[in-house]
């Protein structure tokens, strides 16, 4: 069962990003390239997408939630 981090890809160091929209939850079944989350930093709106098929297993934010863009947003499985 892989186990994938969903996170900002080269993050600026030390950047914060708000998350504006959530569109799953723990046990959400999910596809690959399917959004995620909504993220905004003073510089961009991106979502975040999910790399394989699978299931929310870890949710690491809520909406709203301001993190550092290094932050570990979620965790995938492909069950």
């Amino acid at each position: 069962m892989p186990r994938v981090e969903i996170r900002i890809e080269d993050p600026d160091p030390g950047e914060e990003v708000e998350v504006v929209a959530l569109n799953v939850e723990v046990g959400s079944k999910v596809a690959s390239g399917e959004a995620l989350m909504e993220v905004a930093s003073d510089k961009a709106n991106m979502d975040l997408t999910a790399p394989i098929d699978g299931t929310v297993a870890e949710l690491h934010v809520a909406e709203f939630d301001v993190v550092k863009a290094d932050h570990l947003f979620a965790v995938l499985t492909d069950e």
